[in-house]
């Protein structure tokens, strides 16, 4: 019969994925709850995280703030936060205003 060695200890908080993982807290500065459809602001965000990394998980969106993490990202904070300002005041179909976007990083 096998047995687990007793010094060996079960961890949480533990990642398995190949590569680095980044995590931010996005800000949208208003609820992107009616922004979900194609063509609408969470598919241009998403579309412009994707170009440095690959998106693992999205958070649920609570009054315009989730969380997102980016496999192999080359984004920082800063250059995030940037990018997604830069999108400006007409996101999308329904003109989503994204320039007071902030951006936080995040330890999981």
């Amino acid at each position: 019969m096998v047995t687990r060695n007793a010094t060996n200890t079960i961890e949480f908080g533990i990642q398995e994925f190949g590569a680095p993982i980044s995590y931010f807290t996005i800000d949208a500065g208003a609820s992107l709850a009616g922004e979900t459809n194609p063509g609408e602001a969470v598919e241009a965000i998403t579309e412009l995280m994707a170009r440095k990394g690959t998106i693992i998980a999205l958070g649920t969106e609570n009054t315009g703030v989730f969380r997102v993490a980016i496999e192999n990202s080359t984004w920082t904070q800063a250059t995030l936060e940037a990018e997604l300002q830069a999108l400006g005041a007409t996101v999308g179909s329904n003109n989503f205003n994204m320039a007071p976007c902030t951006v936080a990083d995040f330890v999981l």
